[in-house]
């Protein structure tokens, strides 16, 4: 149970940076995006492992 959320931290923090990176590079700023992605990411990680672990 302990890897799987440690798993949904590090994904979700990994596939939301990314999309901020995406976003940075298309929108021309250096990491602003990709830093408030990384956080949106560990959120919803947080938010899964309360949801679906019932931590």
């Amino acid at each position: 149970m302990g890897m799987t959320a440690v798993a949904y931290l590090i994904a979700g923090m990994l596939v939301w940076g990314g999309i901020g990176l995406l976003v940075d590079h298309w929108v021309g700023t250096k990491g602003i995006f990709a830093g408030i992605g990384a956080v949106v990411g560990i959120g919803g990680g947080v938010y899964l492992i309360v949801r679906r672990l019932g931590a």
